[in-house]
């Protein structure tokens, strides 16, 4: 049972309930998880919301390695209603059975591509060690360059910042089920 219990959409200021149709639009229909939450502050809700979509949707990270940090960060901080919604994109972007059994596992997966690997260190360094190393920083500019070095990192926070907010509010996953 969550905390916070989502907003009944008749008792939404006008401002809410603009940003509820617009996430709504873009999300199956319903608003849920974080947004639910955040639906609550709207300005926090459409900051979450632009920046959700300038790295998701806008972005120039490939969504295989989008994926693979969301499932990286989230089974960090075991947030289990986000990763239960990125299990079915991550294998759909082309991560393997495997690798998203291992990371849910807290295994290291086996990652075949240099990319993958890279930012699998990347993303655990930053979540295990806090400040990235300069090895590990020069490997991700060598091979991604500057743009793509904010991304990455920018997905790792914008998923800490998730997984956060749904473990603060006790969020379930939309089956009630416990991936982890």
């Amino acid at each position: 049972m969550a905390r916070l219990d989502p907003l009944p959409v008749e008792k939404l200021s006008p401002e809410q309930k603009a940003l509820h149709d617009m996430l709504a639009s873009t999300r199956n229909g319903r608003v849920s998880g974080p947004f639910a939450i955040w639906l609550h502050t709207p300005a926090v809700c459409d900051a979450a919301n632009q920046l959700t979509l300038s790295l998701r949707e806008n972005g120039s990270i490939n969504k295989r390695l989008y994926e693979l940090i969301v499932l990286i960060v989230t089974r960090h901080w075991s947030a289990q209603y986000a990763w239960s919604q990125h299990v079915g994109p991550a294998a759909a972007a082309g991560l393997s059975p495997d690798v998203i059994d291992a990371i849910r596992h807290r295994r290291k997966p086996d990652l075949k591509a240099d990319d993958e690997r890279l930012v699998y260190d990347a993303a655990t360094e930053l979540l295990e060690h806090k400040p990235l190393s300069q090895a590990t920083y020069d490997r991700l500019l060598k091979q991604f360059g500057v743009e793509h070095t904010i991304e990455i990192v920018s997905i790792a926070g914008l998923y800490s910042m998730v997984s956060t907010v749904l473990n603060t509010f006790d969020v379930p996953t939309l089956s009630g089920e416990n991936p982890f």
